[in-house]
């Protein structure tokens, strides 16, 4: 008996050992075949998607979904893909799962093709090319990639693991649900979006057409991640407007360059992104242009886990704007979250225009506690440290979490994303894959209306008023961080 006990236990091992190995090579191809479809995403493009290329990947998915078995399969004239898996429990919760299809625009791929190399990673240093080499000591879940699989391109573009690690390991889940007809769930959504790379792509979704109760992204970085809050962001750009500064040697008009210039010289280098890190906030500027020979655009961001601290910014902004404007004795117009205050016709101006993006999803996803034991629970049954971490970043899940419907963003195992020494684990996608699964089950095994009376799905965060009097302390706990570097402002 204990003999047969013993055989026993090894063919299960040895079983589950094929299975383990089955998935994660289903994995790996799928990232090979996703990273080889062009999707880089555009800026400055208003159209979504911004690239038309996404729309080959997404009939692509369309394609292998409909072939797996899902229903109602459909791609959306802005590339965005819907599916359905069946539940096959009653009264159990819907859960969509979600990663994205473009790659990012910041390493301009310059309309080349990635080229995945699959290395066999037995741990040390891991050479991609003659100058790019990954390291342990550099690349802090390396050394965890070991005795797997190491995915990389040839080091001339990025891999876009962000998102087509998430995307794999999405569909992979699909197929496991949907060619295993035993595994208890409800129903379940499966959505890839569009241009998440560039801040568009919830442009276009609704509660409507998620139709879940909770979700799932896969889109976050490191091994055993997920993102428990996130920043609450406000984009601006600070546009110049002046009169032809006519020819240098006789016009005294100031070009707008210049005033542009002034303009991000009062930003506190203390304040800019690349000084924040862990529950920094952040002031800062990022890109400039040039619209034309009078107009001239400064584009910035505000970020902050705390909702007083981003007004304290907002604040500094306005002033700052309006002291430019009074410098140069131009018109001072103000548009905040698109209500318009002063002239829009004027030609000699100044536009402050300011835009709330997203809102830290802590603040919703706190009231649903069964949900995030059912997390943690999912991370230990796949044998997967949980790393409950604030995410310095927006992403799809903190902006359907505030369209009323509760979502993690959780790590898919990509590393170094947006850059040439990009690279994924197979058995750090395997880990992500068991944890969504298990996660899938366990919701399985809930009673929807039970889930659902915990929170409220219609939270709107209360945006403290523009009043300097209650930023006193806000300012003050900044000065003493940062000290005399903070600002002149005040």
């Amino acid at each position: 008996m204990a003999k047969k006990c013993f055989t026993f236990s090894v063919l299960f091992c040895l079983s589950a050992f094929i299975y383990a190995q089955s998935i994660e090579d289903k994995l790996v191809d799928r990232l090979v075949e996703y990273a080889q479809i062009y999707t880089q995403s555009e800026y400055d493009v208003d159209e979504v998607p911004s690239s038309q290329c996404q729309f080959g990947l997404a009939l692509v998915l369309a394609d292998e979904l409909e072939n797996l078995g899902a229903q109602n399969v459909k791609v959306d004239e802005h590339s965005y893909v819907y599916a359905t898996i069946p539940g096959n429990v009653k009264n159990a919760p819907t859960l969509f799962i979600s990663a994205h299809l473009d790659t990012s625009p910041d390493l301009d791929l310059q309309g080349r093709t990635p080229k995945p190399i699959v290395h066999e990673y037995t741990g040390g240093n891991l050479k991609i090319n003659e100058n790019l080499i990954l390291t342990p000591e550099k690349n802090k879940f390396l050394a965890d990639a070991a005795g797997g699989r190491v995915i990389t391109t040839d080091g001339e573009t990025l891999l876009g693991g962000d998102d087509k690690a998430g995307m794999s390991v999405v569909m992979t889940l699909a197929e496991t649900l949907l060619t295993n007809k035993d595994i208890p769930h409800g129903d379940i959504r499966v959505i890839f979006t569009p241009d998440e790379e560039i801040g568009n792509s919830t442009k276009y979704l609704t509660k409507k057409k998620i139709a879940a109760d909770f979700g799932l992204v896969l889109d976050s970085h490191g091994f055993g991640r997920i993102v428990v809050e996130n920043f609450n962001a406000t984009d601006f750009t600070f546009t110049i407007k002046t009169p032809s500064a006519g020819h240098p040697g006789y016009s005294s008009n100031v070009p707008p360059l210049n005033i542009a210039t002034n303009f991000v010289s009062k930003f506190p280098e203390a304040l800019a992104s690349y000084n924040s890190s862990g529950k920094d906030g952040y002031l800062s500027y990022y890109k400039t242009k040039a619209v034309s020979s009078n107009e001239y655009v400064v584009y910035g961001r505000i970020r902050s886990f705390e909702l007083n601290e981003m007004q304290l910014y907002k604040k500094m902004l306005l002033s700052w704007a309006q002291e430019t404007a009074k410098q140069y004795n131009l018109d001072y117009i103000t548009v905040i979250n698109g209500k318009v205050n002063g002239s829009s016709e004027s030609d000699a101006s100044v536009t402050l225009n300011m835009k709330d993006s997203y809102f830290n999803s802590k603040e919703v996803l706190k009231n649903y506690p069964t949900n995030y034991s059912l997390i943690e629970q999912a991370y230990q049954k796949a044998g997967v440290q949980m790393l409950a971490e604030s995410g310095r970043g927006g992403s799809d899940a903190g902006d359907i979490t505030y369209l009323g419907i509760p979502t993690y963003n959780m790590f898919a195992g990509s590393h170094n994303e947006h850059s040439a020494d990009e690279w994924v684990s197979s058995k750090q996608m395997l880990a992500s894959y068991n944890v969504a699964l298990n996660y899938i089950k366990l919701m399985g095994q809930q009673d929807r209306d039970a889930m659902l009376k915990e929170g409220n799905p219609n939270y709107i965060p209360q945006i403290p008023n523009l009043d300097m009097k209650r930023l006193e302390k806000v300012y003050d706990k900044i000065s003493v961080k940062y000290g005399n570097t903070f600002s002149n402002f005040k």
